[in-house]
């Protein structure tokens, strides 16, 4: 098979690092050549005058040309015509992230060079959605098609896993654990948790994977519940496995979602996942057959201590990026 290019995000986004370094491993896998094209140096600099120029030296080569963030597609007028852009999510367009005009104007320039794009791939249907609403022209974009997010085959191996972390071991020992997986953006309703927290009985207590805004720490101020929250940072995956096990239950109360890479691990580990199944959860967990618990049932559920599964659909990243090539 011909060279795959692939053009990453500059910036130090978790799951902009996860994506590419899944797509990385997919291609090794498969035995795929590829070539990572990426500016030397940082900034605004390297990002909108080195890139371009880079990408435009890499124009001539044959293969496919992969950039992993619609944050990226300025880059498409200046790359090979067989193009791939991925896109995440939306979220920046949303009403309620108050993003202001401009950077909402860069986004929108963004999406428009992605236009040009030979293949546009989403990583969800919700997202898919979500391009369609918000740019309605890309319903006579000629290729834009869904391919999930693939996982690392350390989730799917159901063989239990110890922790080294006696702080973590100990905690789990004395408290029954809810888990808060990810960052504190808007769309993540952090907030719902807290409220949960400080109406469920003492015994139950919050591990925050992760910062609380400042908004939401003043709200853990008001509602008392400082003394029931641990905040841990830069887990180990394995330590974040051994947390999935032996938790109570992950809430995940998220009111959008381009995928939910927490949600997905931790079914997997066969966490009990408390969530309204909004954005696009429900596309790997069955929301609908209520095997996943609703937001409005958590209480219910928390005091019942009843156990349930969700149905998976999972991609290794393996046959996610043979999807992603359309060779799977």
């Amino acid at each position: 098979m011909d060279k795959v290019y692939i053009y990453p995000s500059l910036g130090g986004s978790f799951s902009m690092n996860r994506y590419f370094d899944g797509l990385v491993s997919g291609l090794q896998a498969n035995d795929i050549p590829f070539e990572v094209v990426r500016p030397k140096g940082s900034g605004l600099k390297a990002k909108y005058i080195d890139y371009p120029l880079l990408t435009r030296k890499k124009k001539r080569n044959k293969g496919k040309h992969i950039i992993i963030s619609e944050r990226y597609a300025y880059l498409v007028p200046f790359m090979h015509e067989d193009s791939i852009v991925v896109c995440h999510d939306l979220h920046t367009l949303y009403p309620q992230a108050n993003t202001p005009k401009i950077h909402q104007r860069l986004y929108r320039f963004f999406l428009n060079k992605m236009f040009r794009a030979k293949k546009v791939v989403c990583v969800s249907n919700h997202t898919k959605n979500d391009l369609l609403k918000f740019v309605p022209k890309f319903s006579t974009h000629q290729n834009v098609e869904v391919v999930h997010n693939g996982i690392e085959q350390f989730w799917v191996d159901q063989a239990r896993v110890e922790s080294g972390n006696t702080a973590l071991i100990e905690l789990f020992q004395s408290k029954q654990i809810l888990l808060s997986v990810g960052t504190d953006a808007w769309y993540k309703n952090n907030q719902w948790s807290l409220k949960l927290m400080a109406d469920l009985p003492e015994k139950f207590h919050l591990l925050r994977i992760g910062a609380f805004n400042q908004s939401n720490e003043g709200l853990i101020q008001d509602l008392g519940i400082n003394h029931r929250i641990t905040r841990v940072q830069n887990l180990s995956d394995l330590d974040l496995k051994y947390c999935y096990q032996n938790a109570k239950a992950l809430l995940f109360p998220s009111i959008s979602e381009g995928f939910g890479w927490p949600a997905l691990e931790a079914t997997l580990c066969g966490c009990m996942v408390i969530s309204d199944g909004a954005g696009a959860v429900s596309e790997f967990l069955n929301v609908e057959e209520h095997e996943v618990i609703q937001l409005n049932k958590a209480l219910e559920y928390l005091n019942s201590g009843e156990l349930v599964y969700a149905n998976v659909e999972v991609l290794i990243w393996r046959n996610q990026t043979m999807n992603l090539l359309e060779l799977y």
